[in-house]
């Protein structure tokens, strides 16, 4: 009998296994819910629309005090209040930092806006709670749920395949779609471009 190369005993001991589908996509969804869990940051493209960052950003130096270019998104240094009670009475209240790659051309109008905007008086905190318990599939949700941002409910046609997340991912969704993406609708920054969001906050998602 011929001796066999190192090669071939290393080829012949190859593993044959091959991951179903199936098994692919749970690994993938693991992966990221602990990427999401660990940071505590959830990037967004807008549904339905393309997402490009516009080029590069000036440098954080040019940028006035109070904000920092991160991965080519203008980081607001505004911490954010959300405050909310849930379904059995229990009182949040936790913040939330916001970055986004459409801040850097109206940065001091931007800037002004969310150091003077009052989002805990106005109910916002309550909005983003209802919205986020819909997210989870805790509540049938209504048009009167939805942030401004967002044209579509779970279930209906346009979902693009949603399903149930977790409480903490619910309520990051839900902040950036209310804290970050209407107001750039409001603010007419998102008009006919393209780019990136990321929100950061201490909220643990409780959701009752």
């Amino acid at each position: 009998m011929n001796k066999r190369s190192v090669d071939e005993v290393l080829a012949g001991s190859s593993p044959t296994f091959t991951p179903s589908v199936a098994t692919d996509a749970a690994l993938d969804a693991l992966v990221l819910e602990a990427r999401n869990a660990g940071t505590g940051q959830r990037k967004h493209r807008r549904r339905n629309a393309l997402w490009l960052i516009p080029g590069a950003i000036v440098a954080a130096g040019a940028l006035t005090a109070g904000a920092v270019v991160v991965d080519q998104m203008t980081r607001l240094d505004v911490p954010i209040a959300v405050e909310y009670t849930t379904d059995t009475g229990v009182t949040v209240s936790c913040t939330a930092r916001i970055s986004s790659s459409l801040f850097s051309p109206r940065l001091a109008e931007v800037t002004e806006y969310y150091e003077t905007r009052e989002f805990a008086a106005d109910g916002l905190g309550q909005r983003i709670y209802n919205y986020a318990l819909v997210l989870a599939g805790d509540k049938v949700g209504t048009p009167a749920d939805l942030p401004n941002s967002v044209l579509w409910l779970p279930g209906d046609e346009n979902d693009g395949g949603w399903a149930p997340q977790g409480g903490r991912s619910a309520l990051t969704e839900s902040m950036l779609d209310f804290i970050i993406l209407d107001v750039e609708n409001e603010l007419g920054l998102a008009a006919g471009r393209g780019g990136a969001a990321e929100i950061q906050s201490d909220c643990t998602g409780q959701l009752h």
